[in-house]
């Protein structure tokens, strides 16, 4: 997977340092609907151990330092620190690699090929998962490349020739007037004069603060691109 910045385009309101909207295309766009398909433990492990949002990085810690003889198998350990997303394929195609540590995605059956292909026929994205006949599951196998519904063509999420919006709290709409006009109302925005276009560069960093915003703020936009905002306070270490 590549992991190359982008550029990102801004609509601030001056007298409040507010982002009123962003503009992009899909690159951006399919950066933050990926962050719907990871996986709850991914998510805890990319963000929140930073800054200890919640309990669940507690339970996170807790499975890390639990020793393996307390759990049904070491596999059973891997799966809950190290889970998998069913998107994989539309993460091969995201400019930025947010999850730099994961590895792609392995398959393993039993070594019993009556097993695997008749009896049971389970398939673990995990090694050394049990099989159901007792057999521990290492025989490693490829899958067939899939088209995973894309035809072949711009692939991630959505479409490569639609330009969006998005507003201060992640809310995706495709360039409309009416909407500029609608998220203008909202911030109480009556004349030109107030707004400035400001672009920004958007790499991995930016974008795990952006994950790590969306999780307790309405404002994400402003909280990571703001100047006079505490930005340390999203920043990935």
């Amino acid at each position: 997977m590549a992991s190359n910045p982008l550029t990102l385009k801004l609509l601030i309101n001056k007298r409040s340092n507010h982002v009123i909207y962003a503009e992009s295309g899909k690159d951006f766009v399919d950066i933050l609907l990926s962050y719907l398909t990871m996986p709850i433990s991914s998510i805890i492990r990319l963000t929140a151990r930073h800054s200890k949002i919640g309990s669940l990085n507690g339970l996170y810690e807790s499975v890390e330092d639990l020793d393996v003889r307390y759990m049904q198998t070491k596999a059973c350990k891997t799966m809950l620190l190290h889970p998998r997303s069913s998107a994989e394929e539309q993460y091969k195609n995201l400019v930025l690699d947010i999850d730099e540590d994961t590895s792609p995605t392995e398959y393993y059956i039993c070594p019993k090929w009556v097993c695997a292909s008749r009896t049971h026929c389970l398939v673990s994205t995990v090694a050394n998962a049990r099989c159901r006949c007792g057999q521990v599951m290492h025989r490693r196998i490829y899958r067939k490349k899939q088209d995973d519904g894309l035809d072949g063509k711009d692939g991630g999420f959505v479409k490569g020739d639609t330009r969006f919006m998005i507003s201060d709290d992640l809310n995706v709409f495709p360039v409309s007037t009416s909407k500029s006009l609608e998220l203008f109302k909202k911030a109480a925005i009556s004349e030109s004069t107030v707004l400035e276009q400001r672009n920004v560069i958007v790499g991995r960093r930016e974008a795990l603060s952006i994950l790590k915003a969306s999780l307790i703020s309405k404002t994400v936009l402003s909280d990571v691109f703001s100047s006079k905002k505490p930005r340390q306070k999203y920043t990935m270490l």
